[in-house]
């Protein structure tokens, strides 16, 4: 039994209540699995970490259906390597369970041991789990931050970096400064030291220790450096700023700078020094062009992190504030209609339901806002994406779909391009899922992608790309579906626009409003023609 495997029950009472309330105190759950019957014996916190209201004891092949899909071969991999006497015994993952009873989705680290004899048979497996829900909650968050950090440094409109540590390591540097100091982005990762040594013998690396010990930011306008940029040497002058950056517990660990090349008007300066009323008029305009694009740049930054806090809040509502009272809602209505199904009759019985379709759909709604919201904030990553995997994966995660349907789906060579590959995806999804939802009652969806290039001069005058190309690759996504008029073509790419009412098919009309704003972030642009009663074809224009 599970007592067994973590006290002595020769050892005196006091002591195995200690073992007890320290396992308890630390909300540590004990399990044991039996390695011949493979049944599961585990405590009653457990059994919490899996949502469950009994069973103290079950199989092993029924505890992983409570484990989220896309971890379960995961964790069977990870036990059966612990069964195994090569591996030593160690059994350690983490893993989300789905609550069996509550449906809540939970974070959860279960660690143990393998005992072997000496034949190298397992004669016990057992151990201790807790609830890690919110590590895994913070460390996302983490994610996130640093994600929008590392985005608002690569998007800032002026040169900026990020020197780590007091060696200051280049952590981060956008293309404009990766531009000043012309050595490529091998610079990333190195001391800035070594990676401009030409910066030996000059003022920079002291000023920058003295940020870093007083915490005082330095700001200077104008100031010589000599780089050598793309082999060349060369006296460059900038306006500058170093500012120190502290952690969570007030201590600095980095300096950001941000630069503006002023050289050009700076030789500008140098030149008319002979003119000396020339001179204080140009050099009067220029400092007030400095001021005024020191300003705009300053605005740009406050912007950016004003949208990035919008986001924050209205990812915090969105995804806890909105969703806990609709799941309060569906939950307390099932144990309504559990526990007084009887007596609410028929008539109460269809306002519950009528409750919870609402609830529901209330909910999808608020998870299509928050996608839409995100992609409206978000900058393609600019790697290369292969679309032929993408529909793939798409068509993947449609398989249950396609099947119940007798959907058929052919799809031509697609070319790889540049930009977000989550953001593709969601636009294709979106696409392939109208184009089986819209079908002809009485015949299957038949869909087709296929794919051409398109010079910029062979566009249609309608067709308006986000980014002006030589040419573009036109992705068209055609179907055999109910179709709609051809007047409502702009209508159906804006938000809650709906062609159908919600009893007839159901979604929440965002789908395609999320497909235009992927569309544009990628620089291009997205048609629909269609004729009521013969399919419809969207045609995605993305730059070459």
């Amino acid at each position: 039994m599970i007592t067994n495997s973590y006290s002595d029950t020769n050892r005196p009472l006091h002591d195995r209540l200690d073992v007890k309330f320290a396992l308890k105190a630390a909300r540590l759950g004990v399990w044991e699995l039996d390695p011949i019957t493979r049944l599961i014996s585990w405590d009653e916190r457990c059994r919490e970490l899996f949502g469950l209201a009994s069973d103290n004891q079950l199989p092993y092949e029924q505890a992983i259906q409570y484990i989220h899909p896309d971890d379960v071969e995961r964790v069977d991999q990870a036990v059966r390597q612990a069964l195994s006497p090569q591996s030593g015994g160690d059994y350690d993952v983490v893993y989300r369970t789905v609550g069996a009873d509550d449906g809540l989705l939970r974070w959860v680290r279960f660690t143990g041991q393998s005992y072997f004899n000496e034949a190298g048979e397992v004669i016990r497996f057992a151990g201790v789990a807790r609830d890690v829900t919110d590590h895994k909650k913070a460390e996302e968050a983490l994610k996130l931050s640093e994600a929008r950090f590392r985005s608002l440094i690569d998007e800032a409109p002026i040169a900026t970096s990020l020197y780590v540590g007091p060696q200051f390591v280049i952590e981060l540097a956008n293309d404009a400064k990766i531009a000043y100091w012309g050595k490529g982005r091998s610079v990333i990762g190195k001391p800035l030291a070594v990676a401009l040594p030409e910066l030996k013998g000059q003022p920079f690396l002291k000023i920058l220790e003295n940020v870093f010990t007083t915490g005082q930011t330095y700001e200077t306008k104008a100031d010589s450096v000599d780089l050598v940029v793309n082999g060349t040497p060369g006296t460059y002058y900038f306006d500058f700023t170093y500012k120190p950056l502290r952690d969570a517990s007030g201590a600095i660990f980095g300096i950001m700078n941000m630069a503006v090349d002023v050289t050009g008007q700076v030789l500008a300066r140098k030149a008319l020094e002979d003119s000396e009323k020339l001179y204080r008029s140009l050099s009067a305009a220029l400092d007030e062009q400095v001021q005024q694009r020191t300003q705009q740049l300053q605005a740009s930054v406050q912007d950016l992190q004003r949208s990035n806090d919008n986001l924050q809040q209205f990812a915090y509502v969105a995804s806890h504030d909105l969703q806990e009272p609709l799941r309060k809602i569906q939950s307390f209505s099932d144990m309504l209609k559990n526990q007084y199904r009887e007596q609410l009759g028929t008539s109460g019985n269809d306002f519950l339901n009528r409750m919870q379709t609402s609830a529901s759909r209330m909910s999808i709604l608020i998870k299509d806002l928050l996608t839409y919201s995100r992609i409206s904030t978000q900058q393609d990553s600019r790697s290369s994406v292969i679309l032929s995997r993408v529909i793939e994966q798409v068509l993947n995660d449609l398989d249950l779909t396609v099947q119940e349907t007798n959907a058929l789906i052919q799809v031509d060579s697609l070319p790889t391009i540049q930009g977000d590959k989550s953001q593709l995806g969601q636009l294709f999804q979106n696409l392939l899922n109208n184009a089986i939802k819209f079908r002809q009652p009485d015949q299957p969806p038949h869909i087709a992608i296929t794919c051409q290039t398109v010079a910029y001069a062979d566009v249609p005058p309608s067709v308006r790309p986000a980014r002006p190309a030589a040419a573009y690759h036109r992705i068209n996504v055609t179907d055999n579906g109910i179709g709609f008029n051809e007047k409502y073509a702009d209508r159906i790419f804006q938000v809650f626009q709906r062609l159908h009412g919600k009893s007839q098919y159901a979604g929440t009309g965002i789908g395609l409003a999320i497909c235009e704003k992927v569309v544009a972030n990628h620089g291009g642009a997205i048609t629909a023609t269609s004729q009521p009663g013969k399919g419809a074809t969207f045609s995605v224009y993305l730059p070459t």
